[in-house]
């Protein structure tokens, strides 16, 4: 079933399952991205790759992959480099589809359903993937299940952004707003209030969150856009020493969402 040095073709072959499925395949690679991928949604998977070293780690997956006959084969670090384009591969790879996208329609369906409190984010032109798949990470350890933002501004999660958020993007789901205008106005009649992040807003520890908040985050270099600006509900910030002008996205994200999460934690009975 293995073999030390497989070639690595340009297009694979999808297992049976898949053979109708229109989803990209994508090199996903580090330990916790692939575990996780493997536990959430075997079905996806088509091909693994792995180093010697790293066959105690995947070994419930590859006993898995050797029942399905699905095919693993292992590789050196090297190849594992070649194959990944990174050096950051830890070594393993998986190749697996992409996860099924949520549209917006399915997305305002699951929020009617569910009316308890909630925490939604938003990223206005956060594009950097390992800002991103941080971001994605704490939600993940957060338990907010959706992260939104306007088609076009907001990427799709790439295997790098997958590997720096640890297995976290197998459980947050990333909303693109084809009509982004319509599609808040339809979340804030569902009871959302809009915060966005500016240096001139109310510090997050003075200012109690709406039992239903989506939290804006900006650019680093830009902020929060101008219209984003103007149809926000609230502005927040995290105070500082001022020794630096701002914090990193992903580590304001963090904070700002904890404390989203220590706020709720407090009104419950």
């Amino acid at each position: 079933m293995t073999q030390p040095r497989p070639p690595f073709p340009s297009k694979s072959h999808k297992h049976s399952a898949s053979a109708n499925d229109s989803r990209k395949e994508i090199k996903y690679y580090g330990i916790a991205a692939c575990l996780e991928l493997w536990r959430a949604r075997p079905d996806d998977v088509i091909r693994i790759y792995v180093t010697e070293g790293n066959l105690k780690t995947a070994s419930e997956m590859l006993k898995w992959a050797a029942a399905q006959k699905r095919a693993y084969h292992i590789v050196s670090h090297d190849d594992l480099e070649r194959l990944t384009d990174s050096i950051h591969h830890q070594g393993i790879c998986v190749l697996a589809l992409e996860p099924v996208a949520m549209g917006f329609k399915q997305f305002k369906e699951e929020l009617g359903r569910d009316r308890s409190p909630m925490l939604l984010g938003y990223l206005d032109g956060v594009e950097n993937p390992h800002n991103l798949g941080a971001i994605v990470r704490t939600c993940a350890h957060l338990g907010i299940r959706y992260l939104l933002g306007e088609s076009g501004r907001l990427p799709k999660l790439s295997a790098s952004a997958c590997r720096v958020a640890e297995g976290g993007a197998e459980h947050v789901k990333l909303i693109h707003l084809l009509h982004r205008d319509k599609a808040l106005a339809d979340l804030k009649r569902l009871g959302f209030k809009l915060l966005i992040t500016a240096a001139d807003g109310q510090s997050v520890y003075r200012q109690p969150y709406p039992a239903r908040t989506m939290l804006v985050m900006g650019a680093e270099q830009t902020g929060v856009s101008a219209d984003l600006r103007a149809v926000a509900d609230g502005k927040i910030a995290i105070p500082g020493s001022g020794k630096v002008e701002s914090l990193n996205v992903s580590v304001a994200f963090a904070i700002l969402a904890a404390e989203f999460e220590r706020q709720q934690a407090t009104t419950q009975p």
